[in-house]
């Protein structure tokens, strides 16, 4: 099942690069700053997009997609759909709204630092907190869906 949404600047595939392979340098710079400015807009106006994001389940991350579309009902605004290799994506999980970022930070633990160049999105979501790593060109994206998906 395709999704119904495009990548933000920091997820890039493979067919990217196949349409324009200047994706693959801003791959290696980290993703493109022009692009990401578009993703603001783009996630303003209700269009939908999708970042890669782990999110911590117990003491473990786990590599997803979260979707974030501000066009649909409001229960539905964000979701999170666990990546499973060689199959489709799996049911997604919606993030449960009101939600609130407490902050973002660097990887501080071994685990966390296996993820490579991320950082530690520290929110609260239907009242329990939630941990999700994103690359450092999503922040902006990512973050901003999370403060404004409740209102």
């Amino acid at each position: 099942m395709a999704l119904a949404s495009r990548n933000t600047a920091g997820t890039r595939s493979l067919p990217d690069v196949l349409r324009d392979p200047r994706q693959w340098w801003w791959g290696i710079q980290g993703g493109d700053p022009r692009v990401a400015a578009q993703d603001l807009d783009d996630l303003r106006q209700g269009l939908p997009l999708h970042s890669v994001a782990h999110l911590r389940h117990g003491r473990a991350f786990y590599q997803g997609l979260l979707v974030m579309h501000f066009a649909a009902p409001e229960s539905e605004r964000l979701k999170w759909r666990l990546w499973r290799p060689f199959r489709t994506y799996a049911q997604p999980l919606l993030v449960p709204t009101p939600t609130e970022v407490l902050g973002v930070r660097e990887p501080s633990s071994w685990r966390e630092l296996r993820l490579g160049d991320m950082r530690i999105v520290d929110f609260r979501a239907g009242g329990r907190p939630w941990e999700m790593a994103v690359v450092p060109i999503d922040i902006a994206v990512v973050t901003t869906a999370l403060d404004e998906a409740g209102g």
